[in-house]
């Protein structure tokens, strides 16, 4: 049988481009309406995707203090998105990002049993550490925990977690899953680590096949090191894509979508990322990294590995920033036709880049619409993709055990 391709739409905010919420077909006001979300989880239900994922902010975006002027970028509370999703699907996965350094192990598994017995067994968690630094005085601390003590902590909490649950299932009345399908998304060695020791799923980015194939064969290798099945954990880089009916539509719908955003919003894109404001430097001379690394509020040494190669060629800070624009975030982007792209997933699944994918559409939801009538049909014509649901949890749909008892 042909390896089944899984599928997952992160659908946050405005979708993938910064740019992208200016398109005629996208609908920014709509992320804070119900019928929006209701539309679109549908969309995604009807299409056969596994599950759908929010990310989550505990902090207010910004610029090292300013606040980006023309970045559209709503962030709602992702447990409440999905549960409103949840009353309107009968089968799509809910997955949710919820931080283990701010919320403690009660809280968690109280949420995530009310979703996962609300949704009749959709939940998921994708845990993350937190890694902003604007988000520790919002909990009354000066500075975020160290990175290998947030995941330590993470560690704790995760097991107290399972405990809890495996307790409501002895209790009664069980969890529809026994306990949420556990997701992880840091790249780190230690997030790495942490994702090979408990993750049931693993969302990550991959910019090429080969970046994909080198990825998932690194955690293969962690998984089966702390002694975990590692074709028990699903592997589902982020994907996007700029679609058209011949090859030369799309790279002008590509174009289209980049041409609404000029050297100004793409600087102010780069500083919200950077956590440093850029805006007051000239586009048109080179990088100020001794600046950026002396303001950023991010890691110094990861933010010199984001700016200085470029710099040492010459780079200029507007070229940069426009290409920073073009390639968000270091995820592969697909530009062609439907045919082409479900070609694309297929080659990688078969070549062991993955397991599936986390799309992430261009904008909202016009890119959602394009993948769906475009790729989906195609994908499930070739017996890639399924027709129909294989049971009501999410863990069937993954193809993951049934019920998970025991604590991570």
């Amino acid at each position: 049988m042909s390896k089944q391709i899984h599928l997952w739409a992160f659908l946050q905010g405005i979708g993938f481009f910064p740019t992208g919420w200016r398109h005629p077909r996208a609908t920014p006001e709509g992320v804070f309406s119900m019928d929006y979300y209701a539309r679109v989880a549908k969309m995604v239900e009807d299409a056969r995707f596994d599950a759908i994922v929010f990310g989550d902010q505990l902090q207010s975006r910004g610029a090292g203090g300013r606040t980006p002027a023309r970045l559209a970028m709503p962030t709602l509370d992702p447990v409440s998105l999905l549960m409103a999703m949840a009353a309107v699907t009968e089968h799509v996965g809910l997955v949710a990002t919820v931080s283990t350094t701010y919320n403690t192990p009660e809280m968690l598994a109280e949420r995530f049993a009310a979703m996962d017995r609300i949704s009749g067994g959709r939940a998921g968690w994708n845990i993350v550490t937190t890694a902003h630094p604007d988000t520790a005085p919002n909990f009354g601390e000066a500075e975020l925990p160290p990175k290998d003590q947030r995941y330590r902590h993470a560690v704790d909490v995760v097991a107290k977690a399972c405990e809890l649950w495996a307790a409501m299932d002895k209790a009664g009345p069980a969890l529809p899953q026994g306990r949420p399908v556990l997701v992880q998304a840091g790249q780190s060695p230690e997030g790495r680590d942490f994702a090979a020791r408990t993750a049931e799923a693993i969302f990550c980015p991959a910019a090429n096949i080969d970046a994909g194939i080198d990825f998932r064969n690194d955690m293969r290798h962690r998984i089966a090191a702390v002694g975990r099945n590692p074709d028990g954990v699903r592997v589902m880089p982020g994907l996007s894509c700029v679609l058209g009916g011949t090859e030369e539509e799309a790279r002008a719908n590509h174009a289209a979508i980049l041409d609404m955003g000029d050297v100004p919003l793409a600087i102010e894109y780069l500083s919200e990322s950077l956590c440093c404001d850029l805006t007051p430097f000239d586009p048109d001379a080179a990088i100020p990294v001794d600046a950026i690394l002396a303001n950023t509020l991010l890691p110094k040494a990861d933010v010199a590995k984001s700016v200085q190669p470029a710099a040492e060629k010459g780079t200029k800070l507007g070229d940069f920033a426009a290409n920073f624009m073009r390639h968000p975030r270091g995820h592969n982007v697909f530009i062609g036709t439907g045919e082409q792209m479900a070609d694309m997933m297929i080659e990688w699944r078969d070549s062991g880049a993955c397991d599936g994918f986390t799309l992430q559409p261009s904008y909202m939801p016009g890119g959602l619409e394009d993948f769906v009538e475009q790729v989906v049909p195609v994908l499930q014509q070739r017996g890639r993709l399924r027709r129909e649901y294989p049971g009501s949890t999410l863990r069937e749909t993954l193809g993951l055990s049934a019920r998970m008892r025991e604590a991570a």
